[in-house]
């Protein structure tokens, strides 16, 4: 068991990867385009070094397995209330023993959640069994037999620990309940990539239909960013109806979304509290960052940048759509008011001329300059005087040229 507990304590406290201050960039639902904002939003993500959602920071923070040092703690209490009961049972003060183990099962069922729990309360339940029989209490002594035989079957009592008729009243036990009959129960949750441990073995993702012996069993379903939800269960033979498990965020993850739903909102003050609260639970260099992005409402291609963090909000920074995103030098920086004013601004365009009328049309002029000078150069042609007709040439030749003449 010690080595069981050294086991749970190095992977429960294993730490996370170092990373970079993670960035998240959250859009203001101004009533902007979703293609507009959606491509601003790839654009300003490509130039963070870290960029993530508070959603998935807070998931990240808390990932399936990881139990904080004060709750690991409980499972060295349990381990010394054990001594303490061996030690009493040895000395024959039962009763003293089993008040001992009673607040050892009872420290056990409420901290279910922390990973390797169930071999401890199946480890309870074998030592009130021990105590109970050396007692003469023999049906307290079967029930705790059956119920460690349930959680834990592979644990066998040896003859070292109690008396022979204990030791193979365990085995009939522990057998019946490996070989005995199955219940079947579906295990669902609200919550998407929760997972399902049964008796400590992860079992797989819900929604997940369970076979498992008849008899009492711990049932625990985690989530990434949610807080473990452990019980002790009934399997009862044949079909039973569904368990529906519902997961509280860790203090983490309630955070982080009081911090989305203020940058949704537009309200950069409000996302600086949120921000600092966020900060207060978590190292200060891990708090993630937020850019609030407010897309072009108008015709011009532009967006505006503001980033947060626990302690202010920088000037709003504007973009253009004919220039990348560089967060390094901004195209631009003002008042946040008077850049929202400059995103939705509509550019002026002069009005057009109004219309001639009718009479000031040059093409009408043309024409008709055109059919005058026509009409014009006829006249001109037919006053002219007409000239002599043709010449007769017989009419003009001397007489000796004409026939018969001398």
């Amino acid at each position: 068991m010690r080595a069981r507990l050294v086991l749970t304590l190095i992977l429960s406290l294993m730490p996370a990867a170092a990373s970079a201050q993670p960035a998240a960039v959250v859009v203001v639902d101004d009533g902007a385009p979703e293609l507009a904002w959606r491509r601003w939003q790839r654009r300003l993500e490509s130039e963070l070094e870290a960029p993530t959602t508070l959603e998935a920071w807070a998931r990240d923070r808390a990932p399936i397995g990881r139990v904080s040092p004060e709750r690991l703690e409980v499972l060295s209490l349990i381990e010394t209330l054990l001594i303490r009961a061996r030690h009493a049972t040895a000395s024959l003060q039962e009763r003293d023993a089993l008040g001992i183990l009673t607040r050892a099962e009872r420290l056990a069922e409420q901290h279910l959640d922390v990973p390797g729990m169930s071999d401890w309360y199946a480890e309870v339940q074998l030592a009130i069994a021990i105590t109970a029989a050396q007692a003469g209490m023999d049906g307290l002594s079967g029930a705790a037999l059956r119920r460690a035989a349930s959680v834990d079957p592979q644990r066998d009592v040896q003859v070292a620990e109690a008396r022979p008729e204990v030791v193979e009243r365990a085995r009939q036990i522990r057998r019946a309940a490996v070989t005995g009959p199955r219940g079947r129960f579906e295990v669902r949750s609200d919550v998407d990539g929760a997972v399902v441990m049964l008796d400590d073995r992860t079992i797989g993702a819900l929604p997940r239909t369970l076979t498992a012996p008849v008899g009492l069993h711990v049932l625990r379903v985690e989530a990434p960013g949610h807080r473990p939800w452990a019980r002790v269960v009934q399997v009862l033979e044949g079909e039973r109806p569904a368990l529906s498990v519902q997961l509280s965020p860790t203090r983490e993850l309630a955070a982080a979304r009081r911090v989305e739903a203020a940058a949704r909102a537009g309200e950069p003050e409000a996302v600086v509290a949120a921000l600092a609260a966020l900060a207060s639970l978590t190292d200060s260099a891990g708090s993630p960052e937020v850019w609030l992005l407010w897309a072009g409402r108008g015709p011009l291609d532009r967006a505006v940048a503001l980033r947060c963090d626990a302690e202010r909000c920088d000037p709003a920074r504007r973009y253009t759509g004919d220039a990348p995103v560089a967060l390094s030098a901004p195209p631009s920086v003002a008042p946040q008011e008077r850049s929202l004013e400059w995103l939705a601004e509509i550019p002026f365009e002069p009005p057009p001329p109004p219309e001639p009328e009718w009479y000031e049309r040059w093409w009408l002029w043309v024409g008709a300059g055109a059919i005058a000078i026509g009409a014009l150069t006829a006249i001109l042609v037919a006053a002219q005087p007409q000239g002599p007709g043709p010449v007769d040439p017989v009419l003009v030749l001397p007489p000796q040229y004409l026939p018969g003449g001398r």
